[in-house]
């Protein structure tokens, strides 16, 4: 019993000093993890000194998950996120964030889902699909790696939580493509240019996979199958002071191509956040967070 009390006090003790190191910055920056916390931190962390060059103010990055991004917010451990779209809707219409920018790539600034399968299964269409083992990421918060999927398929006539015999969620993204390539499941759903960034670091060959419904055409080119969407926004809290919210989002906006930050980050840099009405419509088509589900 003892030692149990030992064990929660270091625990508490741990948690303490966490939220010490993120109350100690002026502000509070949020990045979506969907790579782990890791890559989140190590993507990320010249943006925080870019902004902190900017503001004349200590910025602390914070990689969070997305069911965890909602209650940072609200609870004022983040001021500022950039988070995918799905979680700025969410932010939006329930917490009153504002958006300020949208991020922009060397694709654009929108992305996409992408539906993949292994390519010795035999799957080939959606229909196809059905009765197959089926991964995906963060049922209904995350963007482009379950919300753009299940509005596609629905659309061509599949459910995925009636039609799979097996759907299931991943820790992350990665992990998905992994598992499709093994073979464990037979197919996944990911965010668009991440097979592309899997396969310049040695670990798929977009060729050994089977893309279903497959776009081309829209200018966009990364491997995709959904229609496109606004890309990752920045959301300002409520609680952000209006004069700091005016000055991140002209730092963002500032941001070059050249900037080591985004270098880092692998960024063009950021625009004016694109409407996110799109987006809404198949929220609530799909009765999901925040208007339903």
């Amino acid at each position: 019993m003892k030692r149990v009390s030992m064990l929660i006090a270091a625990g508490a003790m741990s948690l303490s000093m966490m939220a010490g190191v993120a109350q100690a910055a002026d502000v509070n920056f949020g990045v979506q993890a969907s790579r782990g916390a890791d890559k989140a931190k190590a993507q990320w962390e010249e943006l925080g000194k870019y902004l902190a060059g900017k503001l004349g103010k200590s910025v602390e990055i914070v990689p969070l998950k997305p069911d965890q991004t909602e209650s940072a917010f609200n609870g004022g451990d983040v001021h500022f996120v950039l988070s995918n779209p799905t979680i700025a809707v969410i932010l939006e219409e329930k917490s009153g964030a504002k958006p300020l920018a949208t991020m922009k790539t060397k694709s654009g600034a929108q992305f996409a889902g992408v539906i993949m399968c292994n390519k010795g299964k035999g799957i080939t269409d959606a229909a196809g699909m059905k009765g197959k083992k089926v991964m995906a990421y963060k049922f209904k918060k995350s963007a482009a790696a379950y919300v753009f999927q299940v509005a596609h398929l629905k659309e061509k006539g599949v459910d995925p939580h009636a039609d799979f015999a097996v759907f299931k969620e991943a820790k992350k993204q990665d992990d998905i493509a992994l598992a499709v390539k093994a073979g464990v499941m037979d197919c996944g759903f990911v965010k668009s240019g991440l097979l592309e960034t899997l396969e310049k670091e040695g670990k798929v060959k977009i060729a050994d996979y089977a893309i279903i419904d497959q776009q081309s055409g829209d200018g966009y080119a990364p491997v995709h199958s959904t229609v496109l969407y606004p890309s990752w926004t920045v959301m300002a809290g409520a609680n952000a002071d209006p004069a700091v919210a005016d000055a991140v989002k002209s730092a963002l906006l500032g941001l070059g191509a050249d900037d080591p930050a985004a270098k880092k980050a692998k960024l063009v840099g950021f625009v004016e956040p694109l409407s996110l009405e799109g987006l809404k419509k198949a929220l609530k088509d799909l009765g999901l967070p925040p208007y339903g589900g």
